[in-house]
């Protein structure tokens, strides 16, 4: 009876993975029109539902007064990119908008980049023929060149003068069984009419490897976009232009997709990266993500939990008692604190630094023996906490406005979840942190020790050190399975007192990594320190107004949260925007 059972339970799972896959492959079959070795591919469930959304959504005024669109108008890429859409402008004797974009389709349309720096591109939508015969395509004929191909298609191409007609491109459209397409080349409408017809061969999109195996994992709902990041990341465009930090952040990544679905209150975004060298965190238990975050205090704006390793360990000491990161070894810490000056402007008149040739032009001081240099000690913590065996990392900071002439105070605090929290070596932690606080000075005397104090307030007691003159604060709790590190009493008070609240509600626990942004803490997190910093009239404006305005465009929205998670050479993230009623 049981191996009755089993072998219908086998029959059933393999017909739902046929079925499955039948519909996965039919959900992007447009890709199957496209030619292979595209940067980056969008597909869109309903063209003309999405823009109607968007031209008539708050956020497309907001964000289109804002300063932030102002300045990307007015830089390199923003210029580069009007003026090539300009130029297309010219080409078709109307303007490429997204009100003639709309009436392209019923609803169905994707298209496909093959060079960012051109713009080198294939759009399809499906269309029947009265909706083709109303385009402006058609409407404006007369400034296309019409041929009929060997087969008797007929397609209507016109010149592009591109890049002040230093580049030869064209611009050329059909109607083609059942499809409108515009491509800006002869060579891609040709590979897009063969793959039509079949007679490509393996010469599709959807038959490089990179886009099946991620396409096989997810179900396209209101936009998808896939990306060839291999590609991308020898791009001297993106390289330059489009890409906001390193490459090498991004070299693991081979290819990506970008899944967008708007729900009641909500916008989720599904992403799925193959990776060429697979990743292997460890997953985080549910109990222990809603242990950590039952200290949150309500009013934090951001906070991440992740599953712990040496890396993650380390970082989250070093960020939040010495607020600075793993790569920056030779970088001295800066005060807490800011002043409020420090903003000022200044014309640089009668202004200048020592030199790195200080000592060497400096009287040498008379007592010799306490002068030292900084030997930057680092603390492996990692190493350090190994014994207690720590399973995440919870990590959050809350900015503080302070009184003329500070500015803000940066308040951080890190939670560890401790496997074997017994284990935890409180006078090896102390020392070490001591030792790494003096190793920031530049004149100590030998054999100088910091005084570690418990501090107490309404049944709550912590241990603490400071060194006032850099700044630098060091607090630390054991509560349970948690250590309680922060650079403040009153950060550590808080969290102390949050002690006995529900952790936030986590609908799933398969993930590694969890990241939330709260929008409901603005005025604490950004709107107060924009605002000292416009009324001290601050050098450069680029807080004040270009973050401050896009920040302001999406004030819809309420809270973001990320969610990542890995699987062999797959990683997973969802992203849930929560918009305000």
């Amino acid at each position: 009876m049981k191996l009755k059972i089993f072998a219908a339970v086998t029959v059933v799972s393999v017909l739902a993975l046929i079925v499955f896959s039948q519909v996965s492959r039919k959900a992007f079959e447009p890709a199957e029109d496209f030619p292979r070795e595209a940067l980056v591919y969008v597909q869109i469930a309903d063209l003309p539902a999405l823009i109607k959304l968007w031209n008539e959504s708050t956020l497309k005024k907001k964000y289109l007064e804002s300063e932030n669109f102002r300045d990307f108008k007015n830089r390199h890429l923003g210029l580069k990119l009007a003026s090539r859409w300009e130029e297309f402008n010219n080409a078709a004797g109307f303007p490429l908008d997204l009100n003639v974009l709309s009436n392209l389709t019923a609803n169905r349309a994707a298209i496909a980049i093959y060079d960012i720096g051109k713009l080198e591109f294939v759009f399809i939508a499906p269309m029947n023929d009265s909706i083709f015969t109303a385009t402006k395509f058609v409407q404006n004929q007369d400034r296309f060149q019409e041929q009929t191909l060997e087969d008797g298609t007929i397609v209507f191409r016109t010149n592009v003068e591109a890049d002040r007609g230093r580049q030869k491109q064209e611009l050329i459209f059909t109607y083609y069984k059942g499809r409108f397409i515009l491509a800006t080349g002869e060579k891609l409408l040709a590979q897009t009419l063969a793959n039509i017809n079949g007679k490509a061969g393996k010469n599709s999109l959807s038959d490089e490897s990179a886009f099946k195996a991620l396409v096989e994992k997810i179900e396209p709902h209101t936009a998808t976009v896939w990306v060839n990041q291999t590609a991308l990341n020898e791009d001297y465009y993106f390289k330059n232009y489009w890409l906001m930090s390193d490459v090498a952040d991004l070299k693991n990544i081979r290819a990506g997709v970008f899944d967008f679905t708007l729900e009641e209150g909500q916008v989720i975004e599904h992403r799925k990266f193959l990776l060429n060298q697979a990743l292997n965190p460890t997953s985080i238990e549910l109990a222990k993500a809603e242990k950590s975050l039952a200290f949150l205090p309500v009013e934090v704006p951001f906070y991440r939990l992740q599953a712990a390793n040496k890396l993650i360990t380390n970082k989250a000491f070093r960020n939040t008692l010495f607020r600075r990161h793993e790569t920056t070894e030779k970088n001295e810490p800066s005060n807490h604190y800011y002043r409020s000056v420090d903003f000022d402007d200044f014309n640089g008149e009668d202004y200048s630094y020592l030199s790195e040739n200080f000592d060497k032009s400096i009287d040498e001081a008379d007592n010799e023996e306490i002068i030292s240099q900084p030997h930057n000690y680092e603390i492996d913590f990692a190493n350090l906490l190994q014994p207690a065996n720590p399973q995440t990392v919870l990590t959050f900071t809350e900015p503080k406005v302070l009184p003329s002439p500070l500015f803000v105070d940066f308040q951080h605090t890190a939670i560890f979840n401790l496997d074997k929290p017994v284990n935890f070596n409180r006078e090896l932690f102390e020392s070490a942190v001591s030792e790494s606080f003096l190793s920031k000075t530049v004149i100590s005397a030998p054999n100088v020790r910091l005084l570690w104090e418990t501090e107490s307030e309404n049944d709550i007691s912590w241990r603490e050190v400071s060194l006032p003159m850099l700044g630098l604060k060091a607090c630390y709790a054991v509560l349970g399975n948690e250590l309680i590190v922060s650079n403040s009493s009153e950060f550590m008070r808080q969290v102390r007192i949050n002690e006995k609240n529900p952790g936030n509600a986590i609908k799933s626990s398969s993930f590694t990594e969890l990241s939330v942004l709260n929008f409901d803490q603005r005025e604490n997190a950004y709107d107060r320190i924009f605002s000292q910093l416009a009324r001290k009239n601050a050098a450069d404006d680029f807080f004040t107004e270009n973050i401050k305005s896009l920040i302001d465009s999406v004030e819809k929205i309420k809270r973001v949260e990320v969610k990542r998670s890995c699987l062999r050479n797959f990683l997973n993230e969802q992203v849930t925007i929560s918009l305000r009623n």
